[in-house]
């Protein structure tokens, strides 16, 4: 694998920003009931779009969005959550957020799942498709997937020379494939059977892997474009070096989405913003909520054949237009609540280090059933390559180990009151030491695996209160995200939503709060409790969400005709106690 560092150089002029005036963002309408769904994915080309929604399926226009089909598991579809995909004539192949590829031969009339039933446990989490002469590519957690025909498919991963197989996103023209992962973008000029790999940013990890998580990439000959964490990095010299670009315009650095169009700029999509940067002028032009665009909330970009521009969002699919910007209507609310506090008990590290993905996936959050495909989940994920290491949470003693299932039990010497606390550790490739032995905060504990019931590489933690000091093997969750501590810049709502007679309501959903972070399983709204997890002594909460980033947030609720509508204030490690009525 062969990695080039980051030396800064000047590439463009003093850049300008400016503010688009004579244009603006469009909603575009989509089948009824589907215009304000959660768009996660475009690709375009010639009269045609597909889009991938979260929770929905797949939209497809053969005519430029006059007429859209709609494939979903009602009519063939394994899952709902699609992040991408690509057609070439009657042939459709589909990309799932956690089981893989649907493909269709017929034009979408008949749909065959490869997913857990064909690939196993790796290779479900993909984040998008391409075709080139016949080859499709499959950007994964677990690799790149490349095949003719499935049934020999292979992968692609660092031991053929991409810098992690945990990829967040692709783009092919020709031979031309890059990759944007867990570490640095990768490259290839023939195809896939020769990489180069970079760090955008400069900076390594201690095992000399790059220090970069890119999100983003698109690629113009020599001209390479990285949109990372902490912003948009170019180089014009094929990754020798490069450099930091829109810090002095862009309002947000966490880039979601790059695209070039035909005039030469590229196009820039923040979660709060959509820019464009001109590759020969260096000129910046912004546009976010006073040009239409829903706040906060951009998940991808798309150019058509026609030139048109399109913005997927938490709120539908958007056009670029001329005419007069309509900012989105503010809703009235019920209530505010603006008070934040210190946390009662954030006090855990986070189990994975910031090196690797320590973010928690969006979908499957505690007592969450991922929009009511699952059973209640007793804990939070974090997805990553087998052998990440794992962390100690607290000072503690191990007192229980399952290794044939990858299960370890971590009794925290702090206590909260009373209670004894622990924090439970599954599917592990490796657990280390034994019962009884001890660990200082932050000592490696284990490794990400993917032993017992599994569909991907991660760790599953669970955080559980008991009086008793014993092994806990039986175990009492609370909400880890109430005891973890949060992400730089970010704050926690611990909310209750009740009815007219003051009962908590069970598997409501609640919209209003978007994430930059993760792409690959994103946030799009948090559940409410139902029977089989527990409330956090503290909070008397039924639902939470966590690595909010700091700033002012409409939370919205709807069930059985009833709503509540609360406006919230989130400050940068604090907690939010929020309390929300159907009326």
């Amino acid at each position: 694998m062969k990695i080039f560092s980051a030396v800064t150089i000047s590439i463009f002029l003093l850049a300008s920003c400016g503010k688009i005036d004579v244009e603006s963002w469009q909603r575009i309408n989509l089948p009824e009931g589907y215009s304000d769904s959660h768009i996660l994915s475009i690709d375009a080309r010639d009269d045609a779009i597909l889009l991938g929604t979260y929770g929905r399926g797949a939209l497809f226009s053969r005519d430029n969005g006059a007429n859209w089909t709609v494939y979903d598991t009602s009519n063939g579809l394994s899952w709902n959550f699609i992040l991408g995909g690509d057609w070439q004539g009657d042939y459709l192949i589909l990309a799932t957020l956690g089981d893989g590829l649907d493909i269709s031969g017929d034009n979408g009339n008949n749909w065959d799942r490869y997913g857990y039933n064909f690939f196993g446990i790796e290779y479900l989490y993909t984040v998008g498709a391409k075709i080139r002469n016949g080859t499709k590519i499959v950007p994964t957690a677990d690799g790149l997937v490349v095949f003719d025909s499935i049934a020999d498919w292979r992968a692609i991963t660092e031991e053929e020379g991409i810098g992690s197989q945990y990829i967040y996103d692709m783009k092919v023209t020709g031979d031309t494939i890059a990759l944007g992962s867990l570490h640095g973008y990768s490259i290839s000029y023939d195809g896939g059977s020769t990489w180069a790999n970079f760090s955008p940013s400069g900076k390594f990890t201690q095992n000399r892997l790059p220090a970069c998580k890119v999100r983003a990439v698109e690629f113009q000959g020599l001209s390479l474009f990285a949109g990372c964490d902490n912003g948009l990095y170019v180089s014009i010299d094929g990754g020798k070096s490069w450099n930091r670009r829109g810090a002095e315009c862009l309002t947000s650095f966490f880039i979601h989405d790059l695209v070039i169009d035909n005039e030469n700029n590229l196009w820039v999509a923040t979660y709060k913003e959509i820019a464009s940067l001109n590759l020969e002028s260096g000129e910046w032009v912004l546009s976010g909520l006073e040009s239409g665009l829903p706040h906060g909330s951009i998940e991808c970009l798309g150019i058509t054949g026609q030139g048109d521009l399109l913005a997927g969002t938490h709120h539908g699919l958007f056009k670029l237009t001329r005419g007069t910007p309509v900012p989105p209507a503010e809703p009235p609310v019920d209530a505010v609540f603006s008070e934040a506090e210190d946390p009662m008990h954030q006090w855990m590290l986070r189990p994975v280090g910031p090196d690797d993905q320590n973010l928690k996936d969006q979908t499957y959050l505690y007592g969450s059933t991922m929009g009511g495909n699952f059973r209640q989940h007793q804990g939070n994920e974090y997805n990553n390559p087998e052998g990440v290491p794992l962390l100690a949470v607290d000072d503690g003693v191990i007192v229980y180990i399952d290794r044939e299932i990858g299960h370890s039990v971590l009794r925290c010497d702090t206590r909260q009151e009373d209670f004894y606390v622990y924090a439970h550790y599954h599917h592990q490739h490796e657990i280390f030491k034994q019962v009884g032995d001890r660990f200082r905060r932050g000592d490696i504990i284990g490794s990400i695996g993917k032993k017992g019931n599994v569909t991907n590489e991660h760790l599953h933690f669970e955080v559980s209160l008991s009086l008793e000091n014993d092994s806990n093997k039986k175990s009492h969750t609370r909400n880890s995200e109430l005891w973890v501590e949060s992400l730089p810049g970010t704050g926690t709502i611990a909310g209750i939503l009740i009815d007219s007679d003051g009962n908590p309501v069970p598997g409501a959903r609640i919209y209003g709060v978007t994430k930059p972070i993760p792409t690959e399983s994103p946030f799009s709204f948090a559940e409410t409790y139902m029977d089989s997890v527990h409330l956090d002594e503290s909070y008397s909460e039924n639902f939470v969400i966590g690595d909010v980033p700091d700033g002012e947030y409409t939370l919205r609720a709807s069930v059985d005709g009833k709503s509540s509508s609360v406006e919230v204030l989130v400050e940068a490690g604090k907690m939010t106690r929020v309390e929300m009525q159907l009326r």
